[in-house]
């Protein structure tokens, strides 16, 4: 069975290199570009980021915040077009089936972690057609857990205003990238059974909607329009 994602090596692909150093100048100048807490986020060694979910602009944009190349689920319909399906695998997405559990995928992501990756998850599972926060599965916690590495929550706030659903061109406007201090998925030992995921799960959406609730002054000041990082 064909492995189900890009193979880890030791360089990155220059083509995700040149997003993550264009995509932040393409934001500053249309309108705003913010990224804190990168010192959260682990130098080395395997980590889960779980970020709430907002807009199809949302993995290149967490790949551009983070000092450190990621993985990333992606839903398996969008491999249906191989072409695209080829494009997105160099950029470090593999495919994962929603509405079921995905036991390759899941243990394609634990491999990943433990092999001292960055894998990038949405716990909400699809975009938020509100801006809202929606429910978390538990997967982000059961993937962390089973790999033993650090979660680390990240908050995302603008894309959705950028690139709305239905929206065939990126809009003028924000965008704030946050990250906050790694949980631990072991903290309730070795194999946490489901109410103590439950519990890591609602720590990871708390600390979300903490960092989205202190994006609100960056969007609130117009004057705001410079990188800051």
């Amino acid at each position: 069975m064909a492995r189900l994602y890009e193979p880890p090596r030791r360089f990155t692909w220059p083509h995700y290199r040149l997003m993550q150093w264009l995509i932040p100048r393409l934001l500053t100048v249309r309108g705003g570009w913010r990224v804190r807490g990168v010192e959260h986020v682990p130098v080395s060694g395997g980590a889960l980021i779980a970020t709430n979910h907002l807009s199809h602009l949302d993995p290149p944009v967490v790949g551009s915040a983070l000092p450190r190349r990621t993985y990333y689920f992606a839903k398996s319909e969008l491999f249906s077009n191989p072409i695209f399906g080829f494009i997105i695998r160099k950029c470090y997405a593999f495919p994962v089936k929603r509405g079921a559990a995905d036991r390759r995928a899941l243990k394609a992501a634990i491999e990943l972690l433990a092999g001292g990756e960055l894998l990038t998850m949405f716990p909400e599972g699809t975009r938020s057609l509100t801006g809202e926060l929606g429910e978390f599965d538990l997967g982000a916690a059961l993937a962390a857990s089973r790999a033993g590495v650090p979660i680390v929550p990240c908050a995302l706030t603008g894309t959705n205003l950028l690139l709305p659903p239905g929206a065939k061109k990126i809009k003028r406007g924000k965008v704030a990238v946050s990250f906050a201090a790694p949980i631990d998925p072991l903290q309730f030992g070795e194999k946490p059974g489901k109410e103590q995921l439950q519990l890591i799960t609602d720590q990871v959406k708390a600390a979300i909607a903490e960092m989205k609730a202190e994006h609100a002054g960056f969007f609130e000041d117009a004057r705001t329009n410079v990188e800051e990082s």
